[in-house]
């Protein structure tokens, strides 16, 4: 009888998953299934853009490596100060003034919450309250991952207690640091991540990668915990919003449902929706042959950029005869935010694509290294980070790999550079001529390049086999001749 009750626990077990999907499928603050692995189609050409450097968030890649331990330490510290920070009025304030809040509400707010204040400040409470507050949203946090981590409820909670604070207290310092006028003292003289530039760029590009998020309304709660405001709903405190936008630089947006940080990013870039459909039009001629059929490109103005982060401008348009496209800046770990948000929209279903189409149209501009040439001398790719040519067409031509679908945003101007052509022959002929001439001879020199590495690490690592290749060929050379003389004779 014991072992029949056991067996039937055991059937139940199987359960909580999808009972824990079905609870939160309909929650207006999470979007199920948002936190995942970026699957291996769109990730195999670059697998290291897709794992973090620095910091691991979340249950995904915590443990996984050995290097990324040493940022858990400070993740602790951190997390103390977060708890010991005495709350600034004059920012809830202005907070509450900047949503449109009369004076009085806010003299009556500070009137209400005099008594209490001091307690629901003390770190102990804090941690406290946030701790229970993070444990109740154990199925809601479970859903977010797909229902499928295993970590008991006690343990993936202190991963979000301590990875959420973590992640609060560096935005909150990072907004300090975009508005000071010497950064490099003060407060950050002894950070351990905002002392050191490269340190301090590397953990910013942790965040943004799909497979290393947290869920966002574990940081609404716990912001709302040791910042309370009076009568200010989770959904509609969009505080933490404001201060991720702040920090980054980007146009304020009114996204109360972001499922994470990566979301919201790509939500303050991508200000206008398309409708997502099936790949149908893309651009066919390259930068070279648009400008053989009369197509003149030229850059746009640019828009502001982000110190921390890749800024996408993907206003472009065809003016007259006039291609214009906004300059695509190059930097360090561009080719890291890119596939990241390319990997963020291929794995939600309705939502625009705006970087995947973008990035098809980028793949159709450039077919060769003849085509980057041109683009950078027309101030279009701005290199900074000083990549060859090779690595930048490797970048085009494989970071549309694996993708099922894009939005319509360059539909109608890629059907019509595809139909357009120039009524000079005379013009577009010698263009064409020299352009195929630049192809050929660079797939000549890729091979030729190729079958010398491939005889350098195989057949020839030490001198001695060195030696060897050269005397087989030179019998192989004496041969030839001494065939030929024989023939000839």
């Amino acid at each position: 009888m014991a072992h029949k009750t056991q067996t039937n626990a055991d059937d139940h077990s199987w359960m909580l998953p999808i009972e824990v999907m079905l609870g939160s499928i309909i929650h207006r603050e999470v979007q199920a299934c948002s936190i995942c692995w970026v699957p291996h189609k769109l990730r195999k050409q670059n697998e290291d853009a897709h794992k973090p450097k620095t910091v691991a968030l979340g249950p995904l890649h915590r443990g996984t490596r050995s290097d990324l331990l040493l940022m858990e330490e400070p993740k602790w510290h951190y997390m103390r100060f977060l708890l010991h920070r005495a709350g600034n009025p004059d920012e809830e304030r202005s907070l509450l003034l900047l949503k449109g809040e009369p004076k009085w509400h806010y003299m009556q707010f500070l009137y209400q919450r005099a008594g209490n204040r001091d307690e629901l400040r003390r770190p102990e409470v804090r941690l406290k309250n946030c701790g229970s507050a993070i444990l109740a949203l154990d199925n809601v946090v479970r859903a977010i991952y797909g229902g499928n981590i295993e970590l008991e409820p006690h343990e993936l909670a202190k991963i979000m207690l301590l990875d959420g604070c973590f992640l609060l207290e560096l935005l909150l310092r990072l907004r300090k640091h975009m508005t000071m006028q010497n950064p490099n003292e003060g407060d950050f003289s002894d950070d351990p991540i905002f002392k050191n530039e490269e340190k301090r760029f590397s953990v910013l590009t942790d965040l943004n990668l799909l497979e290393n998020q947290i869920p966002f309304i574990v940081l609404k709660k716990l912001y709302s915990i040791i910042f309370p405001v009076l009568d200010l709903t989770l959904e509609n405190d969009h505080r933490v919003a404001d201060l991720v936008q702040n920090a980054f630089g980007y146009h304020l947006v009114q996204s109360s449902s972001a499922a994470h940080l990566l979301h919201l990013v790509h939500s303050s870039i991508v200000l206008e929706e398309s409708e997502s459909n099936q790949a149908s039009q893309e651009l066919k001629r390259c930068a070279t042959k648009l400008r053989a059929a009369g197509i003149t490109i030229q850059p746009a103005n640019s828009t502001s950029r982000s110190e921390f982060v890749d800024i996408f401008d993907f206003n472009i348009k065809l003016i007259g005869r006039v291609l214009v496209i906004p300059p695509l800046h190059i930097r360090e770990k561009t080719e890291v935010y890119w596939r990241n948000f390319i990997a963020w929209e291929q794995s939600r279903i309705g939502i625009g694509c705006k970087f995947t189409s973008y990035a098809l149209f980028f793949k159709g501009l450039v077919c060769c290294e003849h085509d980057i040439k041109l683009l950078e001398k027309n101030k279009l790719i701005i290199n900074e980070a000083k990549k060859s040519r090779e690595d930048l067409l490797k970048l085009f031509h494989t970071i549309t790999e694996g993708v099922d679908h894009m939005d319509s945003s360059y539909s109608e101007l890629c059907m019509s550079l595809n139909k357009y052509s120039s009524a000079n022959p005379l013009k577009k002929w010698p263009i064409i001529t020299w352009h195929h001439w630049n192809r050929i001879l660079a797939i000549n020199m890729f091979y030729w390049e190729n079958w010398y590495h491939i005889l350098v690490r195989d057949h020839i690592p030490t001198v001695w086999k060195l030696i060897g290749v050269l005397a087989a060929g030179a019998l192989l050379a004496l041969t030839v001749v001494q065939t030929y003389y024989a023939v000839r004779s």
